[in-house]
């Protein structure tokens, strides 16, 4: 029986940036497409999985919902103390609000449409493993392995509840096929388990093809080479270890997670032919009007999102009013600013951060992270559509907490310290260490989403307050973690 995939997004690569339009393949996006038309060549499988990464970009997923628009709000980084703000519902947990359903409905049923579309590549590879050949085929599966797993996750850690106290609570499916059905609902340790699994899977996969073990990042246009081209913006090896890292923290092996975390950074840092090497000062201080303000060197994996300066002016320009701007309280030497990075030489804080007066003359605090950089030598080109979901600062910080003695965990701390533009420190005890962790996800991931579920895995009953920041903290429920499945898969269910 013919099946037919539905709604993929036909662009090769998106990833092939630095504007080499010529070397798109020229076929037109359609509805229906015959799958055994889409996956009878290397193309096809090439079309297909890069339309998974194209539909990332959606508002619906990591162009909004998923990265700092309402996961950063639910983090309580902003101040929506004007009720009228049109993110202001996003900051009270209030999930019977029309708003939140909305969203988590197009969260929910955007994902796994993408991850029907992922299993439909899995399915064909193994069918198609002969034509493919051992690289192609270890590329196309192991990628579709660690998507799937990605996406599982993060609806894991949006939907499921507290993983410690709710093991065996079942929680959402882990859907395996591409044809969508009704699935049982998984517990949230069948789930890690599940996860863990399609990631351990892609790791070996990839092991041994995927080039850049042993090339680095290949961020250049190649007509000949392209499918294997671009692996800051593929699910690398490195990024499938990363995911393992941060799937086995959640879980809560810590031993696990710490040998995930230094795999990326001792493979991924080796000196002297670094393949994720630190941002250098002359980045960030020296290039002028288009500075690397994500610090692109050290993404592990990030989407290409020509939107980019689209969502900058959504929600964090400048010329945006009051109703709409995502905006720390206070300006750079007064409230939020100072707190949350006390030393003026971060580069976090030189680089995200500036005032300039709008329209109406007034002088506005505003996010610069996601900025529009273009130069005339094209240097820029690296990154200015670059937008990161994982990042090799993450591994440091899971080595310091997953670190058996206080002594180690400032080691990794003071390695990512002085890469900011901060001195190094030395840790007094366990609270303090901890205090220090969760200053740094709130300064190293804003704009990004990762804070929540930061807070969320440690079931923080107070949140930093947005208002009166260093004063007061926001007061949190278990039940503020976790949005509830959308009407559309409980009313299957009844």
């Amino acid at each position: 029986m013919k099946r037919i995939i539905k709604n993929l997004i036909y662009i090769f690569p998106v990833l092939l940036i630095m504007e080499s339009c010529n070397n798109f393949l020229d076929v037109k996006p359609q509805d229906n497409i015959l799958e055994e038309q889409v996956f009878s060549s290397v193309d096809g499988f090439n079309i297909a999985i890069n339309g998974v990464y194209a539909d990332l970009n959606q508002n619906a997923l990591y162009g909004a919902n998923l990265s700092g628009g309402m996961l950063d709000v639910m983090a309580q980084y902003f101040d929506l103390s004007n009720r009228e703000h049109i993110f202001a519902q996003y900051s009270n947990y209030d999930f019977a609000n029309d708003e939140y359903k909305a969203r988590g409905e197009a969260i929910w049923t955007n994902a796994y449409e993408l991850i029907a579309n992922t299993n439909a590549v899995l399915f064909h590879a193994d069918d198609k493993k002969e034509m493919l050949g051992d690289i192609y085929y270890g590329i196309y599966k192991g990628e579709g392995l660690a998507l799937r797993a990605f996406l599982h996750f993060d609806l894991l850690r949006l939907f499921g509840s507290n993983y410690q106290e709710d093991q065996d609570l079942e929680v959402l499916p882990y859907m395996t096929q591409h044809e969508r059905k009704v699935q049982p609902l998984s517990s949230n340790k069948e789930l890690v388990n599940l996860i863990l699994k399609d990631l351990l899977d892609a790791k070996e996969l990839l092991k041994t093809v995927d080039p850049i073990l042993t090339k680095g990042v290949l961020n250049f246009d190649d007509p000949n080479t392209n499918k294997l081209n671009f692996r800051q913006y593929r699910m690398n090896y490195f990024a499938v270890c990363a995911l393992l890292a941060r799937v086995y923290l959640w879980s809560g092996d810590l031993p696990k997670a710490k040998e995930m975390a230094l795999e990326v950074i001792q493979k991924g840092q080796v000196t002297g032919s670094e393949i994720f090497p630190w941002v250098t000062t002359e980045a960030v201080n020296n290039r002028g009007e288009y500075p690397d303000r994500i610090f692109s060197t050290e993404v592990l994996f990030a989407l290409y999102n020509t939107n980019r300066l689209s969502i900058h002016n959504f929600q964090y320009s400048y010329s945006l009013n009051q109703f709409q701007i995502l905006t720390f309280i206070g300006n750079v030497a007064e409230g939020r600013v100072p707190v949350l990075y006390p030393n003026e030489n971060d580069f976090r804080r030189k680089l995200h951060w500036a005032q300039r007066v709008n329209n109406s003359s007034t002088e506005i605090l505003y996010f610069t992270k996601y900025l529009d950089v273009t130069d005339s030598e094209g240097v820029s080109n690296a990154y200015r559509y670059m937008f990161p979901l994982i990042r090799i600062s993450e591994m440091y910080l899971i080595a310091a907490e997953t670190s058996s003695t206080l002594e180690e965990s400032a080691q990794y701390l003071n390695k990512l310290n002085v890469h900011r533009g901060l001195p190094e420190i030395t840790l007094t005890n366990a609270e303090e260490l901890k205090q220090i962790i969760e200053n740094e996800y709130l300064r190293e991931f804003l704009g990004e989403g990762q804070s929540f579920f930061f807070f969320k895995r440690r079931q923080l009953s107070s949140i930093p307050s947005p208002s009166r920041p260093g004063i007061d903290r926001i007061p949190m429920q278990k039940g503020f973690y976790s949005f509830p499945l959308p009407e559309s898969e409980t009313s299957q269910r009844n």
